[in-house]
């Protein structure tokens, strides 16, 4: 519509603001305070470029560096340090830097929970986040506030960042496609506060989209295209005639069984794959998951062991963190200081070595493995809460979330696709993984998905649009 003068720029701004007010009073997805939509307006009549998405709007998760955002990571410790001190990021990041080359105007940003330590969006500093399917539900998180603003219309595609399944959760939760790109796929890794540097590479940028287009354009935007190691994807722009070899697990790495409304809406999917003749086998995963499970869990929490030392650098020596962090961070860096960040990289690297190397032989024999992405159906906001007793909390994140940090510690990439709804009306995503640089097969064939069984004309219960 830009490219044909039908619209300009500064209307779909215009027009995005506009949805925001419509539904973000009964969502909390956006969050309005912490950006000046007139650097929007502004942006919008500047020359954006002929690229393929500029003049898009895009929404910002509360967890990226952006230099025209009062950026806090959904923690009352950097709202509080940019109330004493202003702004944290005089810069962009190169990931930011990217998109806004390509000529995207950034319009908001999301809610996220404190520094994305959870796999909902339910922060104290900002509230809960509510799903347009049904608000009492979470969004999932940590990329929740992006994609609820995706499934409920306020714009085509938002960014989004995973650590452990914080893109692929969120987009299984709210019915959206999510894709977690191979290792140092993307232009910056996650950068959070104070949290330790991820000498593991865990983490990734990208996005959530209604569509598999947009994600697939997004990519080729903003990819790393120096990576001597990683040859470019670029932009992957249909289905493939190649028939897959795919893998089943339906067992999570705590070796506990998907809840049965889960397998059913996998055994579907793997149905949908073998009538669109891709072979399907059921398989175990050939790791050691309790090593792994506990790998992760250490280098998870002792990244945040350094929170003392910025609190203090931030807000002065006697700040209490209980006034300043959520008993979830305070329990994570309690448990990371137990078992030592110098003890927790050591088992990671040995555990993420010892279960790349499995996946590895598994990719060997097949294309692609299906998963859920979470082991039970979607959840009540609560359920999750980071402000409830962390050992209860704890116990159901590692009881529910068995299926996405693997592609995060063997760093391959891993999408999440909305193949089926509950009878409550409520999405279940399902994850496909390849071996690393396999985003063009995934996204080949969530195309195929995409047109065997589409996903964009549902519609929430809470919606923008018309």
């Amino acid at each position: 519509m830009i490219r044909k003068k039908q619209i300009t720029p500064l209307e779909l701004v215009e027009d995005t603001l506009k949805r925001i007010e419509k539904v973000n009073p009964k969502l909390n997805i956006v969050l309005t305070s912490l950006f000046d939509v007139e650097k929007a307006r502004a942006r919008a009549k500047t020359d954006l470029g002929n690229g393929p998405l500029a003049g898009v709007p895009i929404l910002l998760k509360n967890i990226v560096e952006y230099k025209d955002a009062d950026i806090d990571f959904g923690s009352r410790l950097y709202a509080k340090a940019i109330a004493k001190n202003g702004r944290l990021h005089k810069a962009n990041s190169p990931f930011t830097t990217a998109l806004e080359k390509a000529g995207m105007i950034v319009v908001g940003i999301t809610n996220a929970p404190e520094m994305g330590l959870i796999d909902t969006t339910e922060p104290t500093l900002r509230g809960a986040a509510h799903s347009p399917w049904n608000p009492e539900y979470t969004t999932g998180g940590s990329s929740g506030g992006s994609a609820a603003s995706v499934a409920s219309g306020i714009v085509p595609l938002a960014h989004a960042n995973d650590g452990g399944g914080s893109i692929r959760i969120p987009a299984s939760q709210c019915g959206v496609f999510g894709l977690k790109p191979t290792r140092k796929r993307e232009l910056i890794p996650f950068t959070t506060g104070g949290l330790a540097q991820d000498v593991a590479g865990i983490n990734s940028d990208l996005c959530v989209s209604r569509s598999v287009r947009d994600t697939a354009l997004y990519l080729s935007i903003v990819e790393n295209k120096t990576n001597g190691q990683l040859p470019p994807v670029g932009f992957v722009s249909s289905s493939s005639n190649r028939r897959l070899k795919i893998a089943l697990v339906l067992e999570g790495v705590n070796g506990k069984p998907a809840d049965s409304e889960v397998e059913k809406a996998i055994r579907s999917t793997a149905k949908l794959c073998e009538s669109l003749k891709h072979n399907v086998d059921e398989v175990k995963l050939p790791i050691n998951g309790a090593e792994l499970t506990e790998a992760f869990l250490g280098y998870w929490s002792a990244g945040a062991v350094g929170l003392d030392a910025e609190i203090d650098q931030l807000l002065g020596k006697g700040t209490k963190r209980e006034d300043v962090l959520e008993p979830w961070t305070i329990g994570l860096m309690e448990l990371g200081r137990k078992i030592g960040l110098f003890k927790a990289v050591g088992n990671a690297t040995k555990a993420f070595a010892s279960a790349a190397a499995g996946m590895h032989e598994l990719f060997k024999t097949y294309d692609v493995i299906l998963s859920p992405v979470l082991r039970i159906p979607p959840f009540k906001l609560g359920y999750h809460d980071p402000r409830g007793n962390f050992d209860e909390i704890m116990a159901r994140v590692m009881s529910d979330v068995a299926y996405t940090p693997l592609h995060n510690a063997c760093g391959t990439p891993a999408m999440s696709v909305p193949l089926y709804w509950t009878k409550e009306n409520l999405p279940i995503g399902s994850q496909f993984a390849a071996w690393r640089g396999g985003e063009g097969t995934l996204l080949q064939l969530a195309y195929e998905l995409e047109a065997a069984r589409p996903w964009a004309k549902r519609r929430p219960e809470i919606f923008a649009g018309k």
